[in-house]
């Protein structure tokens, strides 16, 4: 009996990679090669492609293919573009035929098809990249415009995306300083770290920062005081006696100076990795953590590490993007809201 890891039962389950079907064999090849490397992928062969007509393998020979291999359960991963009648009506018709005709246990589920995929408009888009680029035209707009013609380019972009409605004008400022609509994706938001966020700057609690260009990119017309002391020569002494990097030690030199205050870091994943070390041995309780390190190595690694923590509320991000302009980004995103009543009549 195979167990999974929630001590139930696990179906045996196929895959049927199913499309239209072509009389062109050059276009049926493709999609057998597409199934062929969905195999090598998962290192199995319970993958098969079908054709709904004009071309073999049929939809039966698909499914009693996975059938003699003991499937419980089939996936149809129907390559269509959207859902139409193939979709909703022939499709599921000849699947539960085959079934019926095959081994009736079989149960089938339908994924969606590829072009409800949130990713297909950035597929898109970079195939017409290169031959649409040369029409585009410089648009002439009076700079107080700017920045609520990108806002608003942003929001429709993101559309109705179930983000949390304190977490999007984060996540909009981000995307708006650095052109990139990954972190749409890859923003991560521990509970209340927005709220407790807003309310430390609306006390104008200190922001200490890893590195000095995070220090200059925090807004700071409201008078939050943002501190940087990684080029103190205290700090570049001890480093160098410990063999740490200067962000790092300058984050364990502060210590219980972090406390109740927020900690902006966008380059150094040495001084993330510290600062979760501290928190977890040494009582240090800062009101936010904004954690964003950019890099190749430990950059992941120090941002799965801030994720662990459960004693102090974070805002970080997936992969190895980030970055002082990302940290800043953040920071100055929880100011505006913190003082938006008064942004207006600065």
């Amino acid at each position: 009996m195979n167990i999974n890891i929630n001590n139930q039962v696990k179906k045996k389950k196929g895959v049927l990679v199913i499309a239209h079907g072509s009389r062109r064999d050059e276009a049926n090849q493709q999609v057998l090669t597409l199934v062929k490397r969905l195999r090598d992928y998962f290192q199995t062969d319970m993958f098969e492609g079908a054709f709904m007509e004009l071309a073999s393998p049929s939809i039966k020979d698909g499914i009693k293919t996975l059938s003699e291999k003991g499937i419980e359960e089939l996936i149809v991963s129907p390559f269509f573009l959207f859902i139409g009648m193939h979709y909703s009506k022939d499709v599921p018709a000849l699947i539960r035929e085959a079934i019926e005709e095959i081994d009736g246990r079989i149960g089938f589920k339908m994924l969606k098809p590829v072009g409800m995929h949130p990713e297909i408009f950035d597929l898109l888009k970079d195939i017409l990249y290169e031959d649409i680029a040369d029409q585009l035209e410089f648009k002439h707009l009076p700079p107080s415009l700017i920045e609520d013609r990108s806002m608003d380019i942003i929001e429709n972009y993101i559309g109705n995306n179930n983000i949390p409605a304190d977490q999007k004008p984060v996540i909009k400022r981000v995307i708006h300083t650095t052109g990139d609509f990954d972190f749409l994706k890859s923003m991560i938001f521990s509970e209340d770290a927005v709220s407790e966020g807003m309310k430390a700057v609306r006390e104008k609690k200190i922001i200490y920062t890893d590195v000095t260009m995070v220090q200059a990119g925090i807004n700071k017309r409201f008078g939050h005081e943002v501190r940087c002391i990684l080029n103190n020569p205290e700090v570049v002494k001890g480093a160098e006696i410990e063999g740490l990097t200067k962000a790092a030690y300058s984050i364990k030199m502060l210590n219980q100076r972090l406390d109740g205050n927020i900690v902006a870091i966008g380059n150094a994943p040495t001084a993330l990795t510290a600062l979760v070390d501290m928190i977890r041995h040494e009582n240090v309780r800062p009101a936010l953590i904004v954690g964003v390190p950019v890099g190749f190595v430990n950059a992941i690694e120090s941002k799965e590490y801030l994720s662990t923590i459960k004693e102090v509320p974070y805002i970080t991000n997936r992969g190895r993007k980030g970055g002082s302009t990302v940290a800043a980004a953040i920071v100055n995103a929880l100011i505006k809201m913190g003082f938006a009543g008064e942004e207006k009549h600065d």
